[in-house]
């Protein structure tokens, strides 16, 4: 009898097959893998949980460009928030990510790398087609 495989192992090949075969269901994972739908369906929510995670860092990690001179920027490429207490609260459950304080620019750097990973999220399920190429058909 094979040693049971571990929560990573199967997890890595879950996520294989789904490369793979992106069409592939959960049931016929765990088919395959000897295990149940429902361990399947938990390795799928955590596999992308862990990949919004890491497009939710990278993006984070991404240097903000320098902000424009005073007056160099058109007034419609700017974007002003005010941090009412819901805000606020969801900030600083981006800035615990990253150990941030709560200053501006870590306020300005979470909320770019929650807008860049919602978009990211959005683009990869088929949504909407990427800026700049209208009329092409998602992938």
């Amino acid at each position: 009898m094979p040693a049971p495989l571990t929560i990573a192992a199967r997890r890595a090949m879950v996520e294989e097959l789904r490369r793979q075969e992106p069409d592939i269901s959960a049931r016929k994972i765990a088919a395959r893998l000897g295990v149940g739908k429902d361990a399947i369906r938990r390795d799928l929510d955590a596999i992308e949980t862990d990949q919004r995670q890491r497009a939710t860092v990278a993006a984070a990690a991404a240097p903000d460009p320098e902000p424009p001179a005073p007056g160099g920027a058109p007034e419609e490429a700017t974007l002003v928030l005010v941090l009412d207490e819901p805000l606020r609260q969801a900030l600083a459950v981006l800035r615990a990510t990253q150990g941030g304080a709560d200053t501006e620019a870590a306020n300005r750097s979470a909320a770019r790398a929650a807008i860049r990973a919602m978009a990211d999220i959005v683009l990869e399920a088929g949504l909407l087609s990427a800026p700049g190429t209208e009329g092409e058909a998602p992938e």
